[in-house]
């Protein structure tokens, strides 16, 4: 998060200490601090009662008022810290602090594949995501919910706890074709999210593993002739077709009438081929770490992958 403080606050001795809890969060790089100048704290009560510690104080500010004058790279979310709260974004200095303490979680249906998906991505497309992924104290958390059905109440859970919980929400829309729904649990969730004002990213695909480009399909560590033969089939359907795919399961013996007509063109050996589809385990697809797929994540993602991680960032 970016947050300033006003100079009262530095002023206010019932404050020092979450000062102090403050800085270190900005010391380990969870968090930066917006500020123009050391002047607007080198006589506050805070930094002349610090004592030896005071010395830190000054020096690190300077480092944030060098830091300030550079693009924030991955910091969406802004904190204004103040005594006399004003506006949604204000916080009195002990609530600045149980909000800056806390991690901020991504909330999955299910943290190994969907988290294999995300950490992909942070990798491959938002490297300074990444970066801030693997600061001290682990500041970013992937966590599993055992399925979307037990999602939107976890979401009012850790609503309750916090008024405004550091959360995003990512889940499968569940969609069956181009201009198809999401599933009902899927739009339940989204407008739960909206009520809360959590951020929720709907993918526009059926579910995270039609992002999958085809070297990293090829790449898994425990494909044999059959996938390979799989994904040839694959790499010839259209665009939409790979979005819509039931990438686990396949396409079953007979033609969906819930898919629209989107695959029912397919030659009788190609639909055998997909029949089955990769199974459970081709989340493992976005483990394989010796393939780079940068380019053909960006291509395969339409563009949802870059509005899903501007609604992680905004967040952090």
């Amino acid at each position: 998060m970016i947050l300033s403080i006003e100079r009262a606050v530095a002023d206010d001795p019932d404050s020092h200490r979450w000062l102090d809890r403050l800085l270190a969060k900005f010391e380990d790089g969870w968090h930066v601090w917006e500020l123009t100048g050391l002047e607007d704290f080198e006589s506050s009560s805070w930094i002349r009662e610090s004592g030896a510690r005071g010395a830190r104080i000054r020096e690190f500010i300077a480092h944030a008022v060098k830091r300030s004058a550079y693009p924030f790279a991955v910091h969406g979310r802004r904190i204004h810290v103040s005594l006399e709260l004003q506006g949604s974004a204000g916080l009195s200095p002990e609530s600045a602090v149980r909000v800056a303490e806390e991690p901020l979680t991504i909330l999955v249906e299910n943290a190994r594949s969907d988290g294999a998906f995300l950490l992909r991505l942070f990798r491959e497309l938002d490297r300074p995501l990444e970066h801030y992924r693997r600061c001290d104290g682990k500041p970013l958390r992937i966590v599993g919910c055992g399925g979307a059905g037990q999602m939107d109440l976890e979401v009012m859970e850790r609503v309750k706890s916090s008024p405004r919980p550091r959360l995003v929400v990512v889940v499968d829309s569940d969609r069956r074709r181009p201009d198809g729904p999401s599933s009902k649990t899927t739009t339940q969730i989204s407008t739960e999210c909206g009520r809360l004002e959590v951020p929720c990213w709907v993918l526009a695909k059926r579910e995270a593993e039609n992002y999958l480009p085809e070297e990293l399909l090829r790449a898994r560590p425990d494909a044999g002739g059959d996938q390979s033969r799989q994904v040839d089939v694959w790499s010839r359907l259209t665009d939409d077709q790979k979005d819509f795919l039931d990438m686990k399961n396949g396409l079953g013996s007979s033609v969906d009438p819930k898919d629209g007509g989107l695959f029912e063109l397919l030659n009788d050996e190609d639909r055998r081929q997909l029949s089955t589809g990769f199974g459970d385990k081709v989340y493992r697809c976005w483990e394989v770490g010796h393939v780079g797929a940068g380019e053909s994540l960006r291509a395969r993602g339409r563009g949802d992958l870059e509005t899903g991680l501007a609604r992680i960032r905004s967040e952090v």
